[in-house]
């Protein structure tokens, strides 16, 4: 194979590779417009939406990214198919570099100096804590409003003011809420994750993350908060007359 076509194939390879990446590594839950029960969103339901697809991760999908790139790159330079070495590596890049090895090797770019770099990292997850606290308060509202839905359902169903099948359709909308809340959770822990290894890649170096640490912990306690009322919403709907 000439060197032009094996060039021009590599670059399509890795095109198609940054390209699925990209897809598959982001794990933040996607807006709808509608709950499942066909009702519009109320506002609150909407910007809980908004606000979790806006906790997109960054710093995951530039580890993706970079991790992609140089998987791909190793796999140019070993011997076989260069195609299938390239995607091989590229998806080995995202798997192992997601997030922690790129983000804390462009933090070091940018900061040679330890308690500088730990500064930045620090106010990294300073930000996040913050907008996580803003879902927070937003799911709770949506919570609230659910429960009186699920409350208001379960009376009238009882009281037989409504059919089985139409109080499967007003459930259908708090159970969409509580999927989305919970595929927040994940994803938040799986950025968690990511932090905690960040801070294991500085500490082996022996630089003090006592800062960052204290951060990530902060981090930790909200994503516990959020999992609990998720829980406990669970259960309320599993308890309800029209579950199954």
């Amino acid at each position: 194979m000439s060197i032009a076509r094996r060039t021009g194939k590599s670059i399509i390879v890795v095109s198609l590779s940054l390209a699925l990446l990209q897809a598959g590594c982001a794990g933040y839950p996607t807006m709808s417009g509608g709950n499942a029960s066909g009702v519009p969103l109320t506002p609150a339901e909407q910007r809980m939406r908004e606000q979790s697809s806006g906790l997109d991760a960054k710093t995951s999908l530039q580890g993706c990214a970079a991790g992609a790139v140089a998987g791909a790159l190793l796999g140019m330079l070993s011997d076989g198919k260069r195609s299938n070495n390239m995607m091989i590596g590229a998806a080995a890049g995202c798997a192992v570099g997601l997030a922690a090895n790129a983000y804390v090797q462009s933090k070091r770019q940018q900061y040679q100096n330890d308690e500088q770099r730990i500064a930045a990292m620090t106010a990294d997850v300073r930000a996040e804590n913050a907008r996580v606290s803003s879902l927070i308060a937003t799911s709770e509202e949506v919570i609230a409003a659910d429960r009186k839905r699920l409350a208001q359902v379960n009376a009238a169903y009882r009281n037989k003011a409504i059919s089985s099948e139409q109080a499967r359709r007003d459930l259908a909308g708090v159970k969409a809420n509580r999927d989305q809340m919970q595929s927040t959770v994940n994803a938040l822990k799986d950025k968690q994750s990511d932090w905690v290894e960040i801070s294991n890649l500085e500490r082996q170096t022996g630089t003090n993350t006592a800062q960052l640490d204290q951060e990530i912990g902060v981090l930790k306690k909200r994503i516990s908060g959020l999992e609990q009322e998720v829980a406990l919403m669970d259960k309320q709907i599993n308890a309800s007359p029209v579950a199954g």
